[in-house]
C-alpha cells in the first residue's frame, strides 16, 4: 500500500469520525431543546437511547393529565424520518372505549376504500393481524373487524363492531381540519380510539420543539373534545 493511499485512508478515516461527532452534538442539543420546552410547560421528559437492535424513545407527559407523547425512531437508517418505524404518538389512557377500535384517518377515494374492505374481509390468522399491526402501528388484534363507516364529517372512518360511533365528534373538529391541511395522506395524523384509550399517530419522528407542541395540543384538544 503506498503512502498516499494510506494518506487517504486516514484523512477518510478522521472525516468520518468528525461527522459523527457532529452528529452526536446535534442530538444531545436537539435533546436539550426538547427538554428545555418540556421543562419550561410542566412536563416530564425522559429520553430512552436504543439498545440491544430496539430503537431510541423519547417520552414527554403531564404529571397532572392522562396524557404522554411518545417520539420513536428505529435503530434502522431513514433518510426521510418518514419510515413506519419512526412515528410520533399522542396518547390518552382514560378516554378508553369497552371493545373494538375506531381509525379515523384522511379521505379516500371511494373505490378504495371498498378494496380496503375488501382486503380486510379476506385477510385472518397471522397475516391479517401482521398487516393491521404495520397499518395501525401495533394494534392488529384489537383492529381484527375493522370495516369502513359511513357518518357525518370528513376523513375515512373506519371500526370494528362496538366501536362505530367512538369517534364521531371528531370528524368536524377544526384543530384535526387545520392539521392535515398542506399534507398528504402519509403525513396526516391518524386518529385511533380503543380499549387503550385515544391515540393520534403521525409517521416520522417530530425533531423541533415546537412541532412537538403543536402536536401535543392536538392531541389535547381532541381528547377534551371526547370528554364528557
Amino acid at each position: 500500500m503506498t503512502p498516499l493511499i494510506i494518506a487517504l485512508l486516514v484523512l477518510a478515516s478522521i472525516a468520518g469520525t468528525g461527522l459523527m461527532v457532529l452528529a452526536i452534538r446535534a442530538s444531545a442539543a436537539r435533546l436539550k431543546a426538547q427538554e428545555t420546552m418540556a421543562a419550561r410547560n410542566g412536563w416530564h421528559f425522559a429520553h430512552h437511547p436504543g439498545t440491544g437492535g430496539a430503537g431510541s424513545r423519547t417520552v414527554i407527559s403531564d404529571p397532572d393529565e392522562s396524557w404522554s407523547l411518545t417520539l420513536y425512531a428505529s435503530a434502522g437508517q431513514s433518510t426521510s424520518g418518514g419510515s413506519a418505524n419512526h412515528w410520533t404518538r399522542f396518547e390518552d389512557s382514560q378516554l378508553t372505549i369497552p371493545q373494538g377500535l375506531a381509525v379515523l384517518g384522511p379521505e379516500i377515494p371511494e373505490k378504495t376504500a371498498q378494496m380496503a374492505d375488501k382486503l380486510m374481509g379476506m385477510m385472518g390468522g397471522d397475516l391479517g393481524v401482521w398487516l393491521l399491526d404495520r397499518i395501525t402501528g401495533g394494534l392488529g388484534e384489537e383492529a381484527s373487524g375493522l370495516r369502513s363507516i359511513d357518518g357525518p364529517g370528513p376523513g375515512h372512518l373506519m371500526a370494528a363492531p362496538g366501536a362505530e360511533t367512538a369517534l364521531d365528534d371528531l370528524r368536524y373538529a377544526p384543530e384535526l381540519h387545520n392539521a392535515r391541511l398542506g399534507k398528504n395522506e402519509m403525513q396526516q395524523p391518524l386518529v385511533m380510539r380503543g380499549p387503550f384509550g385515544l391515540q393520534i399517530r403521525q409517521t416520522g419522528v417530530l425533531r423541533k420543539p415546537k412541532d412537538i407542541e403543536a402536536f401535543i395540543e392536538l392531541g389535547r384538544a381532541l381528547a377534551d373534545n371526547l370528554r364528557p
